[in-house]
């Protein structure tokens, strides 16, 4: 989609038109091809960045957060990550052909050019947060307004005066294959590893700072977590971006490993100015009593703090390049960032109410997505008892239990052995403004009970300690050796249901021998 050709310029190459002729081609080849590779990968960012954009968090998406049902939808950040690998190399042969052998200078051209480098640098630095707040929301900023206002109007100016004004001049400008060379294809193919490696942090190589090591201490009954000696494991920083109610939706999480050849012990700590414990309680009033929610499907207000690991259970060409975004869906009937994947992850899920009362990690897994039957492609492990369930009935306006006294609420949940049927004579003594915990909790039994922890607040930041056995021999587990290295990512939830902050790199955790 060119403006008409300056036939005069010095750049003027001749080349077998397909009627046989000779055609004129203002152009350089590795030019044309970076034209239409460019007009497809643009095409496709666009389309799914107003899909991102749609979806992200409710305080910066237009749209409150909701993707209406036309828009792309499915594994949008997958494509979205394609796109632009395809676009980074190709937007920058596109500068250096253009610059060093230009025909004549155009605005749409220079504005075309000129916003592809800044959606790209922007994109490097959302897809690698900095620590330093204000670049990440310049980035932010740039990404958007570049990305989803200036490329948009001039990409679709551009189409439409190639295919009304310069009509006649379009194919034989830009005939994809006149002329073809084979060393400009080299060059665009080494040029795109080189860039997919930076885009993609670093893959196929892994970079020593995004390992966690979990360090190797000697074997022996382990009773408190808290009394490791953390201080032999290096940490390995994330910062983690888009999340909720979090300081301009960022923080830190710190992550610490160790391994004594049995069991595996990991230590993370993020910012988190308060404690959330609440799980959709209810809340007496004068009239009866008030259900605490805001959004059954995308809860980002009366919600428990989280975090979450997620680890491929076998070998995943996709997590490694793209880690959790190759498995996040946006989907218009069940709100933001549901998961799903080809190749199972065993996913470790605290939750500060539901779990964490209990002092464990949910233990779950991720699968296929099947949005016709209402499967959202996360399941728990097996179990044989225990486990948590809602307080609550589709067909009462009240609680379905009650604690058999004040004290015994531990952190935002019902203790299942502390938890008494609900009957209006309990009720009438309970007084108005008294908030009833909507989680009734006990710890899990099996499989999905695998793995245990403490957890507390402090100092304004959450400190959270799991440990699992390093083989569980279970299907839904990833399975764990000495000298062995295994990808994973992390996100961090604050009183939101599914609105986590993230990292898209992958990180891997090496236990020494």
């Amino acid at each position: 989609m060119s403006d008409k050709p300056d036939s005069a310029s010095r750049d003027t190459q001749t080349a077998p038109a397909p009627s046989g002729r000779r055609a004129t081609l203002p152009y350089p080849f590795v030019f044309r091809l970076t034209h239409w590779l460019l007009t497809a990968s643009t095409i496709v960012l666009i389309l799914t960045g107003i899909s991102l954009h749609a979806g992200s968090r409710p305080g910066w998406s237009l749209l409150g957060g909701k993707v209406p049902s036309w828009f792309w939808t499915g594994r949008v950040h997958y494509w979205h990550a394609w796109a632009s690998l395809v676009f980074a190399p190709s937007i920058l042969v596109a500068c250096w052909a253009y610059l060093v052998r230009r025909v004549q200078v155009r605005v749409t051209h220079i504005v075309l050019l000129a916003g592809g480098v800044l959606t790209l640098v922007s994109g490097f630095f959302l897809a690698n947060p900095p620590g330093s707040a204000w670049l990440y929301w310049a980035s932010l900023w740039v990404h958007a307004v570049v990305g989803l206002v200036v490329i948009p109007v001039w990409f679709l100016w551009h189409v439409a005066t190639g295919f009304t004004r310069y009509l006649g001049a379009l194919v034989p400008a830009f005939h994809p294959w006149a002329d073809a060379r084979v060393l400009p294809v080299y060059a665009w193919a080494a040029l795109a590893l080189v860039t997919s490696c930076v885009l993609l942090s670093g893959w196929p190589l892994t970079l020593p700072w995004r390992n966690l090591t979990a360090a190797r201490i000697e074997q022996g009954e382990v009773s408190d977590l808290t009394a490791l000696p953390w201080d032999r494991a290096r940490p390995l920083k994330i910062q983690l971006a888009n999340g909720n109610a979090m300081d301009s939706g960022r923080t830190r999480v710190e992550l610490r490993a160790l391994h004594d050849g049995s069991e595996l012990f990991v230590k993370a700590r993020w910012a988190d100015d308060d404690a959330d414990y609440d799980y959709w309680p209810w809340k007496k009033t004068d009239d009866g009593w008030e259900y605490m929610q805001t959004s059954a499907k995308d809860e980002c207000l009366c919600y428990e703090d989280k975090f979450s690991m997620v680890f491929p259970i076998q070998q995943d060409g996709d997590f490694e390049r793209f880690g959790c975004a190759a498995s996040c869906h946006l989907h218009e009937d069940f709100g933001w960032g549901y998961k799903g994947t080809s190749r199972w992850l065993d996913v470790w899920h605290w939750k500060a109410a539901r779990t964490g009362s209990v002092g464990q990690v949910d233990d779950k897994y991720w699968s296929r997505v099947d949005f016709d039957n209402k499967d959202v492609g996360r399941h728990g492990d097996p179990k044989q008892g225990g486990g948590y369930e809602k307080n609550r009935s589709e067909d009462t306006d009240h609680p379905l239990y009650l604690p058999e006294s004040p004290d015994a609420v531990v952190k935002g949940s019902i203790p299942k052995d502390k938890a008494v049927e609900y009957t209006p004579e309990r009720a009438a003594a309970i007084e108005p403004g008294t908030i009833i915990p909507g989680v009734v909790a006990e710890a899990f039994q099996g499989d999905r009970g695998d793995v245990p922890s403490v957890s507390k607040h402090e100092d304004g930041h959450w400190v959270l300690y799991l440990r699992r056995k390093l083989r569980t021999d279970s299907a839904y587990d990833v399975q764990f050796d000495p000298g062995g290295q295994y990808a994973f990512g992390c996100a961090a939830f604050d009183h939101a249901g599914k609105r986590h902050a993230y990292a898209l790199p992958t990180f891997h955790l090496v236990l020494e021998e």
